[in-house]
C-alpha cells in the first residue's frame, strides 16, 4: 500500500511547494566550518634548524555569507570563512590559519520546505603557519571554489543550513592543492525579492 504512494508523495514534495516558497531579499549565514587541508608544518631537526613537512589536518572555523537573491533562482554570495588549527610535530607546535574572502553566483532550487543551491564563488585566500619562536610562512593568492548545500525552513525568516560541502583546487601554501570543507549553522532572511 505505501508503495503506490511513494511515487505521488515523491512529485508532491518536489514540486508543489516550489510555487509555495517565498524568495527573501537576503539570506545571512552564520555557521560552524571544518576544513580538511595539506598544511606545512615545521619541526625541529636539530636543535637550532627547522625544517618542514606537509601534512593533511582538519582545521576548525566559521563561516559567514551574504547571500541577494534577483529573483527565486539566482543571487550572489559574498563569502567570508575563517580556519584554525594548531598542531604539533615532533615537539614542535604550529599556528596554522586560512582565511578567504569571495565572491560568486548562486542558483538556488527553492521548494516549501527548504533550498538546494549551487555556489561558485572566487576571490582572495591567505594562508599561514607560524612558530613561535621559529620560523613562519604566510601567502595570499588567488582561490576560487564550488559549493552544493541545503536548507531547511524552520519559520518565515529562519532556516536551518543542515549541509554545506565545499571543494577548492587551491591552496596557497602547501603543494597539494585541494581543501575540502563542511559547514552547518543558521540562516536569517530579510525582505521578499520581486
Amino acid at each position: 500500500m505505501t508503495r503506490k504512494f511513494l511515487p505521488f508523495f515523491l512529485l508532491l514534495v518536489l514540486f508543489v511547494p516550489a510555487g509555495l516558497a517565498q524568495t527573501p531579499d537576503w539570506e545571512i549565514y552564520t555557521g560552524y566550518s571544518v576544513q580538511r587541508s595539506t598544511v606545512r608544518a615545521y619541526y625541529k631537526s636539530t636543535p637550532t634548524i627547522y625544517t618542514f613537512r606537509e601534512q593533511d589536518i582538519n582545521l576548525d572555523g566559521w563561516e559567514v555569507s551574504f547571500t541577494e537573491n534577483v529573483n527565486r533562482w539566482f543571487g550572489g554570495t559574498l563569502q567570508l570563512t575563517g580556519h584554525r588549527k594548531s598542531p604539533v610535530v615532533l615537539g614542535t607546535k604550529n599556528q596554522e590559519t586560512m582565511f578567504s574572502i569571495m565572491y560568486g553566483p548562486r542558483f538556488a532550487y527553492r521548494m516549501g520546505w527548504g533550498t538546494a543551491y549551487l555556489q561558485l564563488p572566487f576571490g582572495a585566500g591567505h594562508t599561514s603557519v607560524k612558530v613561535s619562536p621559529g620560523p613562519h610562512a604566510s601567502e595570499w593568492s588567488f582561490v576560487a571554489a564550488a559549493s552544493l548545500g541545503m536548507d531547511v525552513n524552520v519559520a518565515r525568516r529562519l532556516a536551518v543550513r543542515a549541509l554545506q560541502l565545499q571543494y577548492s583546487p587551491m591552496n596557497q601554501i602547501a603543494t597539494k592543492n585541494h581543501t575540502f570543507q563542511a559547514s552547518a549553522g543558521v540562516v536569517f532572511r530579510l525582505g521578499e525579492a520581486q
